[in-house]
């Protein structure tokens, strides 16, 4: 807030008239964001200069959007009289926006009703603006309030209530009778009324006066309107004195479907004062008849006497209501006109008639004098969909399309206008497909190479023609080659001719260093047909630079050939397996050679340290349905790595060489081939015959197919063996894990108090259950097993009635297992078992009788 006012604005300068109620929020806002209250804002209004008259307009603008303009009825006179169906109609509820309300959707026949829509919407609301000046024609009535405010030789500040006998009383005066009269003329009886206390307020002897004063228009009264008729909401309105007939109609929600829009009646004191055709504000803007509304006002919507249909082609389809001497060409004016499509010649009207309905056509020379009637139903058809001077080319020239027939058109000349023959074009044949008159289509084939030299005549045109010339790319297959294997980016590619092996190498991008040394083998279509073969079978091979061999390089390739590069015997790329934990040297080591064991591995990693526990050693291994990674997307990941480290290069000037690298990697992308390393098809046909096994065999439990999965293993046979059984061969992936020396034993299952327990190596397995408080009865003590730090598990054994126990490692887990749940018998099954046997007995006593009978 600035020293001089809100905004900047200066506040001497404003008239609360002139401000809109946007402009008045914003105020209130600025002020409310700096502290200052209401009141605060009117001291600082005051230390400006702004009169007390605009202080109290701008209190009651406040006062007005903060609440909207309601009508306290223990304060009106006319209010307290209303009868329980009076709508009290606020700013808030119908003459803003503000309410926030959804409008009820519309019937299909609703929106088809011209105008109908006009007062269903919340934007346009037709209310009174009560922020202009008072209207100077606008007569004073009970509950209007007038403001007097002096200035001068004395302050004086009014606010004059005219009371329900049309009288104001300013104090110590007798009343003032200014009911009916205009702001101007009460003006005059009140300062005149005035002046008797207050000389200032007149010129005396001359001089002119030492008062002066201002009286303008408070807050306005309400007044009361009925709304009947075919209206969505018949009722008695109480309405801001400044309301129109279009204000109350839209209070009232507007015509019904069956209510005229054309005729709106408006009835004072049992007489017509007006009617007002709504269609005129639609099409023209004109509020025709529209007038400011006193109390005891009737608004009457009747039905709609005529209402006729439009459809087609037109700007505004719908249902229009017509007047008693209107004509077609006035309703076209309502539907906006034709469209650029329409057929404006004749239109056609269908007619109820007496007994049965007719067709009328109307030209367009009765346009100005044909009257619709009630009911009727008018199309305006389209023009045809089809063309009167057109031909058409398309297929081996320059510029295929639509031509304009004119006068003489020949087939050479139309093929000169769309530029000429194409290189590819088929000379031996060429057609022009005609439509007849009935429709039907006939072919004129022409050999068109004579018709360029002149050995055949030219060939005149008709409309509608289609000519069509042929290339020779239509008749054949398209030529392709295929290239696939070791190479940059596989796929196909065109056909060229002359084209060679080392061509198709460049168009993929190159070999891959996997080439070298390999073999280039090209399939090629099998065209003899006496042939026992199903292909013709052309073996090249690749030298160590990346090049084929000799004469081979200028190998010619024929349409659809398809080359293999096939990957050098033996070629790899390094490939890893992590060692962890108690080893002296952990991390990563790469595979050597294909046979290389686990022992081989340990060697490397200088073997176990003092802590190492060769009892806890496990292997973790992919299984054959993980995902590996082929050598090719190994291989990308190091081109991805190599283009990241460049791009991270603080430097900011980076040489061309650099550059260059960059623009390589970005083109390489994810370009990786298909895994050819691993059985990736096997191994996925065994992942899902498992899990169709385990879907198909509900005694088999659900099998987790996992990425990877623990290995047990016998480090000590493995150390004390090397390459015997126990050594396993290494795998890409594998994780050998060397614990550190155990010295606990956890219990878990169906024990009292599952924990950890001291390893003791006089303790057997049952002391440690002993030690976790005992088996529970729930437990099932023959199922109970050990599972050993390397991951492998021993059960419990059974001899006769005697058991075996197994052995305790440090780090081992003993499970005790859980007794299966019984469900006994219910009493109904007990009685079903007791029934059958029954039977049975009865069954057999049958048979021993017949038997002894017999």
């Amino acid at each position: 807030m600035s020293a001089q006012g809100l905004g900047g604005i200066d506040l001497k300068s404003i008239r609360v008239d002139d401000l809109s109620d946007e402009q008045i929020l914003g105020y209130i806002r600025q002020a409310e964001e700096k502290g200052l209250t209401q009141s605060q804002l009117e001291d600082l209004a005051r230390q400006r200069g702004v009169s007390e008259s605009e202080i109290s307009k701008l209190r009651r603008r406040i006062e007005r959007l903060r609440g909207g303009l309601s009508i306290d009825p223990s304060t009106s006179s006319n209010s307290r009289n209303l009868s329980r169906t009076t709508q009290l109609v606020t700013q808030e509820d119908v003459f803003g926006a503000l309410s926030g309300q959804e409008l009820p959707d519309l019937t299909e026949n609703q929106k088809r009703i011209f105008g109908f829509d006009l007062f269903q919407t919340e934007s346009l609301t037709f209310a009174p603006n009560l922020n202009l000046p008072t209207p100077e024609n606008y007569v004073l009535g009970p509950q209007d309030v007038l403001i007097v405010d002096m200035w001068g030789a004395t302050q004086q500040y009014l606010e004059l209530e005219l009371s329900s006998e049309g009288t104001v009383r300013p104090e110590n005066l007798s009343p003032i009778y200014v009911n009916g009269l205009t702001i101007e003329k009460a003006s005059e009886k009140i300062i005149a009324r005035l002046s008797e206390v207050n000389s200032g307020l007149k010129s005396v002897n001359g001089a002119p006066p030492s008062i002066f004063y201002q009286v303008s228009l408070g807050n306005i009264r309400t007044i009361n309107v009925n709304v009947v008729g075919e209206v969505a909401r018949p009722s008695l309105y109480a309405l801001p004195s400044l309301a129109t007939v279009y204000t109350a109609l839209h209070a009232a929600g507007g015509p019904t479907e069956n209510g005229t829009f054309r005729d709106i009646r408006l009835i004072r004191d049992n007489k017509l004062v007006s009617s007002i055709d709504i269609y005129s504000f639609l099409t023209d803007g004109i509020r025709s008849g529209d007038q400011h509304l006193k109390n005891g006002d009737v608004i009457i919507v009747k039905p709609y006497k005529s209402r006729v249909e439009m459809e087609g082609k037109i700007k505004r389809p719908g249902l229009y209501e017509l007047k008693q001497d209107e004509r077609f060409e006035d309703l076209m004016k309502y539907t906006g006109g034709f469209t650029s499509e329409a057929f404006k010649a004749t239109v056609t009207v269908k007619r109820n008639g007496d007994k049965e309905r007719e067709i009328i056509d109307v030209d367009t020379e009765e346009f100005e004098s044909f009257m619709p009637r009630d009911g009727d139903l008018i199309e305006v058809s389209g023009i045809l969909d089809r063309f009167s001077n057109r031909v058409i080319i398309d297929g081996a020239v320059f510029r295929e399309g639509e031509y304009q027939l004119t006068d003489g058109l020949t087939l050479k000349q139309l093929i000169d206008k769309a530029g000429g023959l194409r290189g590819d074009a088929y000379l031996q044949r060429a057609t022009v497909y005609r439509t007849g008159e009935d429709f039907s289509q006939s072919t004129l084939p022409f050999d068109l190479g004579a018709l360029n030299d002149g050995s055949i005549p030219d060939v005149p045109l008709l409309r509608e023609d289609v000519v069509r010339i042929t290339s020779i790319y239509d008749l054949r297959e398209e030529y392709l080659v295929q290239i696939s294997g070791e190479v940059q980016e596989e796929g196909v590619w065109p056909f060229f001719n002359q084209m060679t092996v080392k061509d198709l190498i460049v168009l993929a991008q190159g070999l891959k260093e996997s080439a070298s040394g390999a073999l280039v083998e090209i399939s090629r279509r099998n065209k003899n047909s006496s042939s026992n073969s199903t292909a013709e079978i052309i073996r090249l091979s690749i030298d160590e630079e990346l090049s084929i061999k000799g004469e081979d390089d200028e190998m010619i390739l024929e349409p659809f050939d398809q080359v293999y590069i096939r990957k050098s015997p033996g070629y790899t790329v390094q490939q890893q397996v992590m060692v962890e934990g108690e080893v002296v040297a952990p991390g990563l080591y790469t595979i050597s050679r294909k046979d290389e064991r686990i022992s081989d591995i340990l060697e490397r990693a200088e073997g176990l340290t003092q802590y190492g526990d060769a009892k806890g050693a496990i292997l973790i291994r992919k299984t054959e349905f993980s995902d590996a990674k082929s050598n090719d997307e190994i291989s990308q990941e190091y081109l991805q790595q190599l283009r990241q480290k460049v791009l991270n290069d603080e430097t900011e000037l980076k040489n061309i060489s650099q550059v260059r690298l960059i623009e390589r990697l970005d083109k390489i992308g994810n370009k990786a081939s298909a895994n050819t390393d691993d059985d990736r098809v096997g191994s996925k046909f065994k992942k899902e015959l498992i899990e169709d096994i385990t879907e198909q065999d509900s005694l088999i439990k659900n099998i987790v197919i996992q990425d990877n999965e623990p290995v047990a293993i016998d480090l000590d046979r493995i150390l004390q063996q090397p390459g015997s059984k126990f050594d396993l061969i290494v795998r890409p992936g594998d994780v050998i894990s060397i614990p550190g020396k155990l010295e606990t034993v956890r219990v878990a299952g169906e024990v009292t108090s599952p924990l950890n327990v001291r390893f003791d190596s006089e303790y057997s397995f049952k002391d440690y259950i002993f030690q976790s408080g005992g088996f529970l009865q729930t437990a099932k003590r023959g199922r109970s097993y050990v599972q050993y730090p390397n991951g492998e598990r021993k059960g419990v054994r059974r001899f006769l009635f005697f058991k075996k126990y197994p052995k305790i490692e440090p780090g081992s887990t003993i499970f005790v297992s859980r007794k299966p749940e019984r469900n006994g018998m219910s009493a109904q099954a007990w009685i079903g078992i007791g029934s059958g046997l029954a039977t049975i007995g009865l069954v057999v006593v049958q048979a021993i009788r017949l038997t002894n009978n017999n």
